[in-house]
């Protein structure tokens, strides 16, 4: 008797096994698995979480870094059971995956030459989030106890790197341990949001297809108050939304503080839907709780309403503008939209910015983050490497003809953000006519 086909699935059924009731399907390569009994012992912790229910072909392939990209295959084929087929319709275009292929095997053989591997130098980001901790709980204690405006700034610097860290840990890029990097990850929690909601935004959505319109929930993350994709409709008030936009960054921390538990009563961010367990609530009730009773109980018992407030406030809107300003200028510029039909690793390229690539001094301030390419392309690589690897990542991109978007400094990226917002905050007429005027004679 020959064996039965496996019928396709539907994403609509694929969606609903995201982890609840124990049931984890994850599509690869469009191909549907059940990786339910493996969920709970998987070495990248949250990753297949994220992946549940959900096309994680991105999620599976840029996570697992050089060689074990063929181990976890070959995991797979041990621990999933296959169940099918996507649907024709259903599944993404692959693309072709020539660059993705070559710029791991070109990284990989770089730092092998230089005595290094692709986990190398994630003690660093270790080290310096247990000194960022350390510091901000001596700056936050001065703060309530003896009333130090010095110490809020301190406390905003600080909350600040710790956001930066908390981006490491999620990624996984605090080396091979779940533990470490689930405890860098839940630093976001601590700072007030939620590591869960920012996973499935950032990782999923973000990570997934950068820049997309109807995928990337970064496009849209402040409409309608600002146009960040040209796709968007314009509105009249986006004249003005370079402006709008330095106002609103100060406020990016307080938002989370609300927003996360909207998204979780929703099971949604933006395009991205999720199932957020019992567990997952607990966690993010007790941080809310711990971040209460820290910044707004304490300090107003202590200091007074009035000061008490203005000094948690003053610490919430410096970390905003170091988390956020960091972030915001790698993807809002112009020429990042990236064209359908290319392999994900090539639209991390095309819908991404450097500045100050190879810089180990940038690298360090940004959290890694001047090397958003690298970091797109290598997720869970610690960022103290993105400097070593930069040159051969920007040579690959030069031989396969992908765009290497490269500022010369952190001044000229957040200049060339500006003048983009500019250009879309212009009424569509107004931007029209000037591009069809001829250029003067020379």
């Amino acid at each position: 008797m020959m064996p039965a086909v496996p019928r396709p699935i539907p994403l609509e059924e694929l969606a609903l096994h995201d982890g609840r009731d124990g049931s984890s399907w994850v599509a690869l390569d469009g191909e549907v698995y059940d990786v339910s009994e493996y969920a709970a012992g998987h070495p990248g912790g949250r990753m297949l979480e994220l992946g549940a229910g959900r096309d994680a072909t991105v999620l599976f392939e840029s996570h697992h870094l050089g060689p074990g990209l063929d181990r976890a295959r070959r995991v797979l084929g041990r621990h999933a059971q296959h169940l099918g087929p996507l649907p024709p319709d259903a599944r993404e275009p692959p693309g072709d995956p020539a660059f993705f292929l070559a710029v791991r095997q070109r990284v990989g053989e770089h730092l092998r030459q230089r005595g290094l591997h692709f986990r190398s130098r994630a003690w660093i980001t270790v080290l310096g989030a247990a000194a960022a901790t350390a510091l901000f709980l001596v700056a936050w204690w001065l703060r309530i106890f003896a009333g130090s405006w010095l110490a809020a700034v301190a406390s905003g610097v600080l909350l600040g790197r710790l956001g930066l860290a908390m981006h490491c840990g999620n990624h996984g890029a605090a080396g091979r341990s779940r533990r470490l990097n689930a405890t860098l990850g839940t630093l976001m929690d601590f700072a007030g949001g939620s590591s869960l909601v920012w996973s499935i935004e950032h990782q999923v959505s973000h990570h997934g297809r950068p820049n997309v319109l109807g995928h990337d929930n970064d496009c849209e993350i402040a409409w309608p108050a600002l146009r960040f994709h040209p796709g968007l409709p314009h509105r009249p008030w986006h004249r003005i939304q370079v402006l709008t936009l330095l106002v609103g960054l100060s406020i990016g921390l307080l938002k989370w503080t609300v927003s996360d538990l909207v998204h979780l009563a929703q099971g949604r961010v933006g395009h991205a839907a999720f199932h957020a367990s019992r567990r997952a609530w607990a966690k993010v009730i007790a941080f809310k709780a711990l971040w209460l009773v820290m910044h707004v109980a304490l300090p107003v018992m202590l200091l007074g309403p009035a000061k008490g407030l203005t000094t948690s406030l003053l610490m919430m809107v410096i970390a905003a503008y170091i988390m956020e300003g960091t972030f915001v200028v790698n993807h809002i510029q112009g020429g990042l939209v990236p064209p359908a039909g290319m392999h994900w690793a090539a639209q991390q390229v095309v819908g991404t910015s450097n500045w100050r690539s190879g810089s180990h001094w940038a690298n360090v301030v940004s959290g890694g983050l001047n090397h958003q390419i690298e970091h797109h392309l290598f997720p869970t690589m610690p960022i103290h490497l993105y400097p070593t690897i930069a040159p051969v990542v920007r040579a690959t991109c030069e031989d396969f003809g992908l765009p290497y978007h490269d500022h010369p400094s952190y001044l000229q990226a957040a200049l060339g953000t500006a003048r983009f917002l500019h250009g879309l905050g212009r009424p569509p007429v107004v931007a029209r006519d000037e591009a069809s005027t001829p250029a003067p004679p020379p």
